[in-house]
């Protein structure tokens, strides 16, 4: 009985969301700033100078949940999520310690619906939390590439803490971006990569809960094949893990409770990025396989990018 009445609890919190999309995990606290496995193979490198759009579609529909051992909770359990989070990137001709410097925002738009136990709730497609990335720096050498950028995560979409599937988490999140690309050959066909986030979070509205840091990895293996003259397709391996790496803080009933619960998820996948080289536009696929997750979902998702440069 008091397993179940702290998962209440839990998902009572808030709901899966990143950049304003969405991450696997409900400890005293559910969702993310940051939903891991959005960036794959490259993920750690910038595109060249210039404007670009990049939209991110994502759908997970997950009909399990996990608690503190990975065991799956009994109860009905059922998530539907559908995010399209547009983000605009302006890399300049401004040199900074050799790197190009650049800055970008990102606009979550949310559909979620979600039913645990005698709780329903769902949202129309409406706007999440967005992120500001006012400082970003990417370095470009002849055999790898490297990424530094500092973000703020507004709590700019709608949160009430007794309505699950808010669109906005309802706290302020900043966060640490690392990343580096290494090149097995000098074409640059052959890439491996992993880029790190890590988030530190201020105190969520109505629980006066603050959410513990996180900690994130997305990692990726590809090879670039030349068809002709107009199309390019970049396949890959890919996948992504996260972890809460401090306790959510101790306040109300969730203190001794589920306050020390980490979440944790990890994921595995494919993916391919196919270029259309005249209109500087790709379209890229990736499916991944979740295992391993603690407090939160478990079940796959699928993340189709699409972006335009100029």
């Amino acid at each position: 009985m008091l397993r179940n009445r702290k998962w209440v609890g839990a998902l009572a919190g808030c709901l899966v969301l990143l950049l304003g999309m969405f991450s696997s995990g409900n400890a005293a606290t559910s969702g993310s700033h940051y939903t891991y496995g959005v960036e794959g193979v490259m993920g750690a490198t910038p595109p060249p100078p210039g404007w670009h759009y990049r939209m991110y579609n994502f759908w997970y529909s997950p009909n399990e949940l996990k608690d503190n051992s990975g065991n799956t909770v009994p109860g009905n359990f059922d998530l539907d999520v559908f995010a399209s989070v547009q983000r605009i990137i302006h890399v300049t001709n401004i040199k900074i310690l050799g790197a190009d410097y650049f800055y970008d925002i990102v606009v979550p738009l949310v559909d979620t619906d979600f039913t645990f136990g005698p709780f329903s709730d769902s949202h129309s497609f409406t706007v999440g939390d967005m992120e500001i990335e006012p400082f970003a720096l990417a370095w470009h050498q002849p055999r790898w590439d490297a990424s530094f950028a500092l973000a703020v995560i507004v709590p700019t979409g709608h949160f009430e803490g007794n309505e699950p599937a808010s669109p906005g988490l309802g706290y302020w999140s900043g966060r640490l971006t690392l990343g580096g690309t290494y090149y097995f050959d000098d074409k640059k066909t052959w890439s491996a990569s992993v880029l790190t986030r890590t988030l530190i979070n201020s105190e969520q509205e109505d629980t006066n809960v603050t959410p513990g840091s996180e900690f994130v990895a997305e990692y990726g293996v590809g090879k670039e094949f030349q068809v002709n003259n107009t199309w390019m397709i970049r396949p890959g391996l890919t996948g992504a893990s996260y972890w809460q790496i401090s306790d959510d803080s101790d306040d109300l009933l969730q203190a001794g409770i589920v306050a020390d619960q980490h979440k944790q998820a990890h994921a595995v996948g494919a993916e391919i990025n196919l270029f259309y080289l005249p209109m500087l536009f790709q379209v890229n696929l990736r499916y991944l396989q979740e295992y391993g997750v603690e407090n939160g979902p478990e079940d796959s998702r699928f993340v189709a990018t699409l972006t335009k440069s100029w």
